[in-house]
């Protein structure tokens, strides 16, 4: 008998409950939210929209102003003139001949022999920021035991390869848009296309495996288990779009104003014109420092023509949206070279800004996803082919690993950055090779080249008190 009553005030309580949050308008109960405004499944909406907004955001990055400025500025602060390499171990001797097979690497890292570490480095960052991704395969030559790079298309990892593991099997793997994990979801190897499907001589086989170990997969994994990459982009690339729209209107609108038109109006409807005198409406046109002679009680009126007052400020508001929400950090006064509406203090703030974004892409992505695998495999190799003596690899590999410094950036102000260097290291709150490391120098490199040259002495450097007591020049 009581069965009905607690039925029935459950279902009044669930009610209630369900009224309570409908006053948010987030729930979508105020009827403003849109229903299909939201990320139901992210990885598996994510894989579905990556492929077609990388082809989109390629299209923008070589007819799109914005974007592709957006993108050589992004990858060119990524990468600059490439890093150097520290190494860890603490025999000079070792330390030495890996700088030197570091070196001839860097000269010649590409499986077609045609570009350095830097410029390869230039297209893996350019493929992170339009792809979402870039993919790197190890190609070994058995014969030197020497490392090369290929470069391998986001499209050549087959994104349409995906086989569930069914767990019928035990350790059966399971593949998500190309990339095969085991059994507990480490990444174990990736199903690789023969050629680039958009080569003219692609090929129709189906995809080989590689794997992992010798793939470098440079991608940001924004939601968890996110087996791909999707463009940082992607938010902006319909307002960018809109943005050609909009500079296109604009410039027909330009044209169109500056066609400067009149109307002859006959109020009365009752004049006559002689069609062989001047007088002829229909051979009236307007020319610089024309006298016209119109016919008489005619009136003339132009066409009314819309203000563009404020277009430059949409226009840029625009574009500051989209330069903030790229997921690159380049700042809006480098995107539109527009250096002009900066000031010395907000143009600072930006670029800190900005350089803490390319410090983050560059150790969190191109450091952890792609550097360190290639040393790693550079000294396997040295290690297997016998050309460097290493008993300890196995026990101590924290010895055999390395740093990357990037090129540093050079100071809006440099005697104001000479100051706060010396006075840091004077201070103790920086070492010299904190100081030297920031812009992207080797400190061992720096003092064998201050030993070598005759003109370093010692009552040529500057102390702390006279770099303090010189002059700096105002900042209008």
């Amino acid at each position: 008998m009581k069965s009905p009553n607690i039925f029935k005030r459950t279902t009044c309580a669930l009610r209630a409950f369900a009224r309570s949050f409908s006053g948010y308008d987030i729930t979508g109960g105020a009827g403003r939210w849109p229903h299909s405004y939201m990320l139901n499944a992210p990885v598996a909406q994510s894989l579905a929209a990556a492929r077609l907004a990388s082809r989109k955001i390629a299209h923008q990055a070589e007819n799109n102003a914005l974007v592709s400025s957006i993108v050589t500025n992004a990858a060119t602060a990524i990468v600059g003139d490439g890093p150097t390499v520290r190494s860890a171990h603490p025999d000079p001797d070792v330390n030495a001949h890996l700088q030197r097979v570091w070196n001839e690497f860097y000269k010649s890292c590409d499986l077609e022999g045609t570009m350095s570490l830097a410029g390869y480095l230039n297209r893996v960052a350019r493929g992170f920021v339009i792809d979402g991704e870039s993919f790197t395969k190890f190609v070994v030559d058995p014969s030197i035991m020497s490392l090369r790079l290929q470069l391998l298309s986001a499209d050549q990892v087959d994104s349409a390869r995906t086989v569930p593991s069914l767990g019928t099997t035990g350790d059966s793997p399971n593949i998500v848009a190309g990339v095969e994990f085991d059994a507990i979801g480490r990444r174990v190897a990736y199903w690789v296309l023969p050629t680039q499907p958009d080569a003219p001589w692609a090929s129709v086989l189906p995809p080989v495996r590689v794997s992992a170990l010798d793939v470098c997969h440079v991608f940001e994994p924004r939601f968890p288990g996110m087996p791909r990459g999707i463009s940082p982009l992607t938010a902006v690339a319909p307002l960018a779009m809109q943005l050609d729209e909009a500079v296109d209107a604009s410039i027909v609108k330009l044209k169109t104003t500056a066609l400067l038109s009149m109307l002859i109006r006959d109020p009365e409807g009752e004049l006559s014109y002689d069609f062989d005198s001047t007088n002829n409406p229909q051979a009236l046109h307007l020319e610089p420092g024309a006298t016209l002679r119109l016919p008489p009680g005619a009136d003339v009126t132009f066409p009314p023509v819309s203000e563009m007052n404020t277009l430059g400020e949409v226009l840029s508001h625009i574009e500051r949206l989209i330069c903030a929400g790229s997921g690159t950090g380049v700042p809006f006064f480098i995107a539109t070279g527009d250096l002009a509406s900066v000031n010395f203090s907000a143009g600072k703030l930006g670029m800190t800004a900005f350089l803490r974004r390319v410090k983050a892409l560059q150790q969190n992505y191109i450091v952890a996803q792609l550097l360190t695998p290639i040393w790693d495999r550079i000294v396997l190799l040295e290690v297997l082919s016998g050309r460097m003596r290493a008993p300890d690899y196995e026990t101590n590999p924290e010895r055999y690993a390395a740093q990357f410094l990037f090129p540093g950036w050079p100071p809006i102000d440099e005697l104001k950055s000479a100051k706060a260097n010396t006075l840091n290291i004077a201070a103790k709150v920086k070492s010299r090779s904190e100081v030297i490391s920031e812009g992207g120098r080797d400190p061992a490199d720096v003092d064998a080249e201050i030993e070598a040259d005759p003109f370093a002495a010692d009552d040529l450097s500057a102390d702390v008190t006279n770099i303090s007591n010189q002059n700096e020049p105002e900042n209008n």
